[in-house]
């Protein structure tokens, strides 16, 4: 089943509704800029997993601030423009952000943060597909991590680092980096990580067909899951019960599953999930030929993701839908969002440079400011020595 979703993320930590709730009040409600761009690190981490355009909406804010000129801020700035534009597809302008972001946090010398950097930019060199210089980026992230005092940044990148052997087709090499992560993450209780790389483990598995390797791996990630305690979690290993079942042919069990999926996604709330659940049920009646309900659950799903302004969704379930029906109506629509699309991308680049404009424009006010502040003196000076 080719289209269904396994979520195997790049990022291996995960925040829930009440932590991000009290993030962002606390965001909003901080004057010093330099607090809210700490704070803006960890909704950093909520936002790039539940809403990606609210990375875009507080690296600008961070930004139009007056104290932006400060190397920190401008350096939290630009890692969530660069990470919003990368999610985004503009992967070559996100990367000029994340390399700019990179270089001020080498300059401050927090390991933690330049380990990060490293990582963000080892991820969008392999959505590029160009695996050597992702693969020098993940190893540069794993050394800055070993001398960072945060202990699981010397091995966070790792799982990483393993996704890109695996797209090199070094499997093996894949399975030994990942299944050190395991042990590494396990020493550490991080219980949502290892449940994250026993996804991505078991992934291999069923691409090589082995079945019974693959239902260990994605036993071992529930089993993981419900140490962890993070409901989303759980329910993304759930999700991968429903797959295993599908290719067992067990597809009452399979669709079962997938709807009991879907109602916990309900109750999470996050909306971007929700409409990933919506897909897999879609696509589970596209593979069994039941055009009516597939439909009915595309159509869901498209129409949660345009009351919660999810575009690059909407676009991914069109794309879904045509891959078994190619109506002219569905290519009109996805013409339409991907023009879409390419609106909302030049809105933000005219937004981010009407505000460098503006910056300049005040740097150079007070370049004038204290020219003149030392001219006019000397000139009086000139003036009452004669």
């Amino acid at each position: 089943m080719k289209h269904f979703l396994f979520f195997i993320f790049i990022f291996n930590f995960y925040y829930f509704d009440v932590f991000g709730q009290s993030v962002i009040h606390n965001y909003k409600i901080e004057t010093n800029v330099t607090s809210k761009s700490k704070i803006a690190l960890d909704l950093w981490e909520y936002y790039s997993r539940y809403h990606l355009d609210s990375l875009n909406i507080i690296g600008l804010d961070l930004l139009e601030d007056q104290q932006a000129s400060d190397p920190f801020i401008k350096a939290v700035a630009y890692r969530l423009l660069g990470c919003y534009d990368v999610r985004y597809g503009e992967i070559n302008k996100g990367l000029k952000l994340l390399e700019s972001s990179k270089s001020i946090f080498l300059n401050l010398g927090d390991e933690k943060l330049i380990s990060e950097a490293y990582n963000e930019i080892g991820i969008a060199y392999l959505l590029l597909g160009d695996l050597e210089t992702a693969r020098l980026n993940f190893e540069s992230s794993l050394s800055h991590g070993r001398n960072s005092a945060t202990k699981e940044m010397a091995y966070m990148a790792e799982i990483n680092l393993a996704k890109c052997e695996l797209k090199a087709g070094n499997i093996v090499l894949s399975q030994m980096l990942a299944e050190h992560y395991i042990r590494q993450a396990t020493e550490d209780h991080k219980y949502e990580s290892v449940s994250n790389a026993y996804s991505f483990l078991g992934q291999i598995a069923l691409d090589k067909n082995q079945i019974k390797r693959a239902e260990f791996c994605f036993s071992k990630q529930l089993e993981n899951s419900i140490l962890c305690d993070a409901p989303f979690i759980k329910t993304r290993a759930l999700n991968n019960q429903g797959i295993l079942a599908f290719i067992s042919l067990d597809h009452e069990k399979s669709i079962k599953i997938f709807f009991e999926v879907l109602e916990q996604r309900k109750l999470q709330g996050f909306q971007f999930y929700t409409c990933e659940a919506y897909m897999n049920i879609a696509n589970f009646y596209f593979e069994t030929a039941d055009m009516v309900k597939a439909s009915q659950y595309i159509d869901s799903c498209i129409s949660l993701a345009e009351r919660h302004n999810l575009l690059l969704t909407q676009i991914e379930a069109l794309e879904l839908n045509l891959a078994y029906e190619k109506t002219s109506e569905l290519k009109q629509k996805l013409a339409i969002l991907i023009q879409k699309r390419k609106q909302v991308i030049n809105r933000n680049n005219n937004r981010r440079k009407s505000l460098n404009a503006k910056k300049n424009k005040a740097e150079n006010s007070r370049i004038y400011i204290l020219l003149s502040l030392l001219i006019i003196p000397m000139l009086i000076w000139l003036y009452f020595k004669d």
